[in-house]
């Protein structure tokens, strides 16, 4: 029984990792660790690349693939240069440094962590909202060129700054400008609401 679980579970393993595919065969355990670094990086169907520490010119997710980066080389050459989450991919941006995201298709992408120069949105207006930040939410702000949101800044949990770009589609005008797809947490009203609410439960429930 214990060998046939061990099977099952190296059978699993394999598949998870499966769509996963790198030029240079460096990450085919779906972990960019320390010293790795990848060339034409993909992860396509349900796979999962983890960077911990390593850093890839360009990283395409496809399918319902996921990337979830914790941190990336020390030296900001060696780190990621750009991430695209694309069909009906997701990114979770943690910490490290990634110089753009370009969100495209019914991608999303969640920030809360890290440094990341650039990002676009290249995406229908109909989709609403794919790109969340999760930050202070007492210290953040829009960064605006005369009347136009260009940016955001504010301060992550751990109290680290950040200041990100806004790429807009500024040749054909096929898409909204990106901060229309961005959205804030937690944000005040979202936090008055679990407050208020948690008065009433005590309430509710006081003995």
């Amino acid at each position: 029984m214990k060998i046939f679980m061990m099977l099952l579970l190296l059978v699993g393993v394999s598949i998870s990792n499966a769509g996963y595919f790198d030029a240079n065969g460096v990450t085919s355990d779906g972990v960019l660790s320390d010293e790795e670094y990848a060339y034409a990086a993909r992860v396509d169907e349900d796979s999962i690349l983890t960077v911990i520490g390593g850093g890839a010119d360009g990283i395409r997710l496809l399918d319902n693939s996921h990337l979830h980066v914790y941190s990336t080389a020390e030296s900001v050459d060696d780190a990621l240069y750009w991430i695209v989450p694309s069909d009906s991919s997701t990114l979770t941006f943690s910490g490290g440094v990634a110089h753009y995201i370009y969100v495209q298709k019914d991608a999303s992408a969640l920030l809360d962590g890290g440094q990341v120069n650039y990002i676009r949105s290249i995406q229908k207006p109909t989709l609403g909202i794919t790109i969340t930040i999760d930050c202070q939410y007492d210290s953040w702000d829009w960064i605006y060129d005369g009347e136009d949101i260009v940016g955001i800044t504010g301060l992550w949990h751990n109290g680290d700054n950040f200041s990100i770009g806004f790429l807009n589609d500024t040749i054909q005008y096929k898409y909204p400008d990106t901060w229309t797809h961005v959205q804030v947490i937690p944000e005040p009203a979202s936090i008055l609401l679990l407050s208020v609410g948690s008065i009433f439960l005590k309430r509710k429930y006081k003995i």
